[in-house]
């Protein structure tokens, strides 16, 4: 979803952002997500022993077997773990990388400390894309691109929206539940339920799961390789393989005018890191397609000029 939504907001396109669990699988959305939990933790005083323990554990250069490890060490001294992010001085049984590691969600804590559920969006985009650099991804050769992903995220949301009501939205657990807080606080800024501002049109972008029971005039499936879809997992897996492919008959099957679907010659970056943790990754075109029996064509840019005009005839024509 990265680089998606990236693009769309170096372009300047409004889009609804991707919802249900899978935008929380994203580190930089687990991260903020996380950094508010924390927030929400202070403001009512209802411990959050998961989020801190999900900020320690995506910190750059620690890892999850240090956020163990911590874990270990205060249930072997008898120590309340959300404790020690706020008793004045660390334990003398917190050495080494564990001091390093807990200091900087200490700072975390105490950066937050002040906010407010009812604080905006708007107002804190900025705050919390410093703390994922300067303490979640400190050290990390893709900040850039998730302080990118971050602010296209909350770019996409409406700039009025409260801190409380973006954690619901990241709690749901499906783009429904998601498009109803959505829907519900456009109404209370008085905004089009369109979009952020009356009749504006916008893009969205949903998972496969998300995509049944709804359609699209122009739909795009981008990735449509193996080892993406179907995935790795699922190619050797017939349950999942089958699965996978209704996924994907159901996605093509949204689209009422076109359906555009691509797949890349070459992944590299961070995206090559997160298919095959390889710095360059080329996979072949999904079997999907050649089931469907669908050439592929090369191209070094979008949609030529004519087909733009033929969908746009075939939109029109609905």
């Amino acid at each position: 979803m990265g680089p998606i939504t990236r693009e769309l907001a170096n372009l300047g396109l409004p889009f609804d952002p991707p919802g249900g669990e899978a935008i929380r699988d994203e580190p930089v959305i687990r991260g903020a997500y996380s950094i508010l939990r924390i927030v929400r933790d202070q403001t009512t005083n209802a411990p959050d022993y998961v989020a801190h323990r999900t900020v320690l554990a995506l910190l750059h250069g620690i890892g999850v077997g240090t956020s163990k490890a911590i874990g270990d060490l205060c249930a072997a001294n008898n120590h309340n773990f959300h404790n020690l992010f706020y008793v004045a001085a660390l334990p003398h049984w917190i050495t080494g990388r564990s001091v390093a590691a807990v200091t900087r969600v200490r700072s975390i804590v105490q950066q937050v400390a002040g906010w407010t559920l009812q604080d905006t969006i708007g107002a804190r985009t900025g705050d919390i894309a410093q703390l994922l650099s300067m303490f979640v991804f400190a050290g990390s050769s893709q900040i850039a691109e998730y302080l990118q992903e971050w602010n296209a995220f909350a770019a996409s949301l409406p700039q009025g929206m409260t801190l409380e009501e973006l954690l619901l939205f990241l709690a749901a657990d499906d783009e429904t539940g998601q498009r109803q807080i959505l829907d519900a606080v456009r109404e209370r800024l008085g905004e089009s339920n369109e979009g952020a501002g009356v009749g504006q049109k916008r893009l969205r972008i949903l998972t496969m799961h998300g995509a049944k029971g709804l359609s699209g005039k122009v739909v795009f499936i981008p990735s449509a390789e193996q080892g993406i879809m179907p995935s790795f997992r699922a190619i050797h897996a017939v349950g999942l393989l089958n699965e996978q492919r209704r996924l994907f008959y159901v996605s093509v099957t949204r689209a009422k005018a076109a359906c555009i679907v691509s797949h890349a010659a070459l992944h590299s970056g961070a995206e090559a890191f997160l298919i095959q943790q390889s710095p360059q990754v080329r996979l072949p075109r999904s079997q999907f397609l050649n089931e469907m029996g669908v050439p592929s064509r090369n191209r070094n840019g979008g949609l030529t000029a004519a087909e733009t005009a033929q969908i746009t005839a075939d939109v029109n024509n609905l």
